[in-house]
C-alpha cells in the first residue's frame, strides 16, 4: 500500500508506488473475463484513494495465473445432462501492460489492455439424436488474443496526507476478439472470447488511512455489463475489499517538511529528499459477487456467482524508479454456480518503472 505522506514529503517514492499499483492490482474473476484494475491500490484488487501527482505518470506490466479446480469429464457429461453446458480449462492466463498520468494532483488516468489465454477449454454438450438423449465433452482447444482495454478515472475529494477519499469512474470498450473458433472451425461462446464486444461503465469509490508504517485501504467497484457479441449480456459484477499493509525502508528524511511546500494544497510536491528502496507486505480480504449471464435474452440460471477470498503479498520499490511485486489470492469461501469451475488459486506478478 502507498504511504500517503509521500505524496508530500517522498515525492520520488510516492510516484513509483502510486503507479505500480496500477499494474499490481489483479481482480479475481468467477468468469474468463477479469475485471479492471484500479489506479493506485493496496493489494491484490483493493484501490486506494491517493492520486499521482500532475504531470506524472508511469507504465506497467501484469501478469495474472489462474487455476481453476478441475472437473471429470463424467461430471461435465452429468451437467450437461441437466442442459448446463459446464466448462474447464487448465489454467488462465491474463498479461497487460498498463499506464497511468497524472492529470492534476486530484485526478488520474489509467488505461490497461490485456493479452488473454484459455489452455485445453473443455465443455459439456448436450444433444438429441433420433430421439436418444447425448451427452459428451468438446474439448474446444487454447484461446488466446487481445482482449477489452479498461481506462479508468479516479479522483480525490480530500487533501490530507494521512486520510483519502476518492470516487472512481470508467469504462470497458470492445477491444477484444469476439471471433474465436474451437478446433473444430466453430465460433466460440462469447464467455469463452478474449473480448466481450461490450462496453461496460464502472463506478466506484475508496477510502484510506496511515498510521505510522501501517496503512490502511477499503474500495468497491461495480461493473454494468452492456450487451456483447452475439446476442449475449455477460453478468455485472461487484469486487471489494479491505487491506492492510506494513511499509519498510521508510526514507530517513521523509518527515522534513519541504521549504517550498505551499500551505493550503498539501497534494504540492517540490523538493526531492534522498531515494531509498522500500518493501510493502501486505494482505487483503476481499470477495466478488458475478451476476447471471444472458444469451439470446435467456438467462443462464447456472452462472454466475460470487466468492471470499485472502491475498497476502510484497511489493519492492527501488532507488532507481523501478517497482515489482507479487500476491497469491486463495479463497476462504466460494458459491460459484455449475457453469464455471471453484477457484483453486490465482498468482499475479507485476514489474513497472515511473517517471
Amino acid at each position: 500500500m502507498i504511504n500517503p505522506i509521500s505524496c508530500v514529503r517522498a515525492p520520488l517514492t510516492w510516484r513509483i508506488l502510486a503507479f505500480c499499483t496500477v499494474t499490481a492490482i489483479a481482480t479475481p474473476a468467477l468468469a474468463d473475463h477479469m475485471g479492471p484494475s484500479g489506479v493506485g491500490g493496496g493489494g491484490f484488487a483493493v484501490i486506494s484513494p491517493w492520486t499521482l501527482d500532475q504531470g506524472k505518470g508511469g507504465f506497467g506490466f501484469r501478469l495474472v495465473y489462474t487455476k481453476p479446480r478441475q472437473r471429470s469429464d463424467a461430471l461435465l457429461e452429468a451437467l450437461a445432462a441437466q442442459h448446463i453446458h459446464a466448462h474447464n480449462t487448465d489454467y488462465n492466463l491474463n498479461a497487460s501492460l498498463g499506464a497511468a498520468y497524472g492529470i492534476s494532483h486530484r485526478l488520474t488516468l489509467s488505461v490497461e489492455l490485456p493479452y488473454v489465454r484459455r489452455d485445453d477449454l473443455r465443455e459439456g454438450e448436450h444433444a438429441d439424436e433420433g430421439g436418444e438423449a447425448i451427452n459428451e465433452v468438446a474439448r474446444l482447444g487454447s484461446v488466446s488474443g487481445l482482449g477489452d482495454l479498461s481506462l479508468l478515472a479516479k479522483y480525490r475529494l480530500t487533501s490530507a496526507t494521512t486520510s483519502g477519499l476518492a470516487l472512481i469512474a470508467g469504462i470497458k470498450a470492445p477491444t477484444g476478439s469476439t471471433h474465436k473458433h474451437s478446433t473444430d472451425g466453430e465460433r466460440l461462446e462469447t464467455e469463452h472470447q478474449p473480448g466481450t464486444g461490450s462496453w461496460d461503465p464502472i463506478v466506484g469509490g475508496a477510502a484510506g488511512t496511515k498510521a505510522g508504517a501501517l496503512s490502511f485501504s477499503a474500495s468497491a467497484l461495480y461493473q454494468f455489463s452492456g450487451r456483447g457479441a452475439q446476442h449475449s449480456r455477460l453478468g455485472d459484477r461487484l469486487q471489494g475489499g479491505i487491506s492492510l499493509s506494513h511499509r519498510f525502508g521508510e526514507a530517513p528524511h521523509e518527515h522534513q517538511e519541504s521549504h517550498n511546500h505551499h500551505h493550503g494544497d498539501e497534494l504540492d510536491e517540490h523538493a526531492e529528499p534522498p531515494h531509498h528502496s522500500t518493501w510493502d507486505a501486505f494482505v487483503e480480504l476481499g470477495g466478488e459477487w458475478e451476476g447471471r449471464q444472458q444469451v439470446g435474452g435467456e438467462v443462464e440460471q447456472a452462472s454466475g456467482g460470487k466468492w471470499i477470498y485472502a491475498a497476502p503479498g510484497v511489493r519492492f520499490t527501488s532507488a532507481n524508479s523501478w517497482s515489482v511485486g507479487g500476491a497469491l489470492a486463495v479463497p476462504l469461501w466460494q458459491d460459484i454456480r455449475a457453469s464455471h469451475p471453484d477457484n483453486r488459486y490465482r498468482f499475479m506478478l507485476s514489474v513497472g518503472r515511473a517517471f
